[in-house]
């Protein structure tokens, strides 16, 4: 009984040395703005304490970790103890009742459970806050690809030391322009209650889509002052205390009407709001084959990015290429986006001037507006030539069709048409027919000194190759060093001359002759001497046989 006493007054002592306490930081949370949901756990152990519990509708954005210590003398015994604060950032997305069940913390191989917890989330401050975080739209009523301003202040009334982003806007549905924040400060009134605010984040959105289009919360952890203490402490200053807070702005919803259908342009460029195009060529006359070079200039506040390349040419003499495209912004609610035409000139053809009806939606007006785009005139020629005797009594040739498809152009006589040929030789100066005979002589050159560098190659290395592949394996011999020194194909006969003469004779390096006249004092040993030693293995150069081989070819050719 005294054991089992003990044993109960032991475990009662553990059990009292755990405790649970949670609660909610501010106690009257409003909806889209988020809250702490805060588990103090009091405890012995050094172990982390695990938490689970069931949110039922409530967001959970993040979790902070604090730590605290506390030590106390009784009756002579140092006691100590930690408070652990597991800190939940969460967000409730409407005004409702929330109940937070199944709360659970295990430390230390115990489980400490609480009561549910009931949140009442406001559809409104109270009061207003001291930080919060608002999002500002230049319009929420828009058409369909109308531009529209997004920014997101921070509002204030204490010190913020820092801020960290915790998470961006998504803003599905809209084509999107982020633009650089400049976050100075600015006071201002908000709710009858002076402020100072800062932007933290800005884009230019335009949507893609019609109905109610969400413009989604941005997210930020704000560390501020708080609290004053004694005036005189700490030298005469007020002494503030730092705290840490969620805060994010609230979901803005954006209705998007559709663009009116009735007498809608057939030539409407897709752009919503005022623009302005301007296009230009290279020059106006071109000779066949020749390219056209075009650019179209295009600025305004509608959305440019999604803006496809206008037709601008219709004519059957000219072949189109793919058009290129580039954007740039030139404000914050403008840009511009230039498209470089190509096109190839495949007959000849005159192309007046005309203005093309390019049309833009006002959303201002709420009617679609029509603007002429000069395109200048274009003449193409060279694809035709009358030919004329120098007596001038001769008749002109007859005319020729060009075939309809422009792929082969044909000669069609008129006097009047500029003095244009498609064949070379027709040219007053004959540079062109000097400049191919001079090209094919180059290369009748340069065959030549191929096809000898090739026939040297095989009648002069295949047989040195051979030898220093077979020493190269079996290693080098007194014959094979012979056979390479002493080849017939050389002004002085085995016979007139012996290897060391020889070999002083080559324009080697003074390394690359040491190496032979020691090889050839070690392989003479070896080859004549009675000692029936055992032999040493000649350790082979490349280095040295590749410049002798060089050396022997460059005789040979002497």
């Amino acid at each position: 009984m005294k054991l089992l006493m003990i044993f109960l007054l032991f475990s009662m002592s553990i059990l009292a040395s755990e405790e649970l306490k949670v609660s909610v930081s501010p106690s009257s949370p409003v909806k889209g703005e988020s809250f702490n949901l805060i588990f103090e756990i009091n405890t012995d152990s050094d172990d982390e304490p695990f938490v689970s519990f069931s949110p039922n509708g409530l967001e959970v954005l993040g979790r902070n970790r604090e730590v605290s210590l506390r030590t106390s003398i009784i009756n002579g015994k140092f006691t100590s103890s930690r408070t652990i604060k597991m800190v939940y950032d969460v967000v409730a997305d409407r005004a409702k009742t929330v109940l937070i069940n199944d709360i659970s913390v295990k430390v230390s191989g115990n489980e400490l459970k609480h009561k549910p917890l009931r949140i009442q989330i406001l559809s409104k401050r109270k009061e207003p806050s001291e930080i919060f975080l608002k999002v500002e739209t230049s319009k929420d009523n828009v058409f369909i690809g109308e531009g529209v301003d997004v920014r997101y202040y921070l509002y204030y009334r204490v010190p913020v030391v820092q801020t960290e982003f915790k998470s961006f806007p998504k803003l599905n549905g809209f084509i999107k322009r982020f633009h650089k924040v400049d976050d100075r400060e600015e006071a201002v009134e908000y709710e009858g209650r002076a402020y100072r605010r800062s932007l933290k984040y800005s884009a230019r959105v335009y949507p893609e889509k019609t109905g109610q289009l969400k413009i989604d919360p941005l997210r930020l952890n704000i560390q501020y002052a708080s609290g004053s203490g004694n005036p005189f402490g700490t030298f005469g200053l007020s002494f503030k205390r730092f705290k840490r807070k969620g805060v994010n702005s609230e979901n803005q919803m954006i209705t998007v009407k559709p663009l009116p259908v009735e007498n809608i342009p057939l030539n409407f460029t897709g752009l919503v709001g005022k623009h302005e195009f301007t296009y230009s060529v290279n020059k106006e006359k071109f000779v066949v084959n020749e390219a056209i070079e075009g650019r179209l200039e295009v600025v305004g506040s509608g959305a440019l990015e999604k803006m496809d390349a206008p037709v601008l040419y219709r004519d059957p003499s000219l072949e189109k290429f793919d058009t290129k495209s580039d954007f740039f912004e030139i404000g914050l609610d403008r840009g511009r986006k230039v498209f470089n035409y190509t096109l190839l000139a495949r007959a000849d053809s005159t192309l007046p001037k005309r203005n093309l009806e390019l049309s833009y939606f006002d959303p201002d007006e709420e009617n679609y507006v029509s603007f002429e785009l000069l395109i200048p005139k274009l003449e193409i020629g060279g694809g035709s030539l009358e030919i004329q005797s120098s007596s001038g009594n001769s008749e002109p040739v007859a005319p020729k069709k060009a075939d309809e498809s422009f792929n082969k152009i044909t000669t069609n006589v008129s006097i009047n048409s500029p003095l244009f040929s498609e064949h070379w030789s027709s040219l007053p100066i004959r540079w062109p027919r000097y400049l191919m005979f001079f090209l094919l002589a180059i290369i009748l050159i340069q065959t030549l000194e191929i096809s000898t560098f090739y026939f040297r190659k095989k009648n002069t290395g295949n047989g040195f190759d051979e030898v220093i592949d077979s020493m190269k394996k079996s290693g080098i011999t007194y014959s094979g060093l012979a056979k390479l020194l002493l080849d017939k194909k050389y002004s002085d006969t085995p016979e007139r001359v012996n290897l060391r003469t020889r070999i002083d004779r080559l324009t080697l390096s003074s390394s690359d002759k040491k190496y032979f006249l020691d090889t050839l004092n070690t392989l003479e040993k070896e080859t004549f001497s009675s000692n029936k030693e055992r032999k040493r293995k000649v350790r082979f150069r490349k280095k040295a046989f590749k410049s002798l081989k060089k050396e022997l070819n460059n005789e040979n050719y002497e």
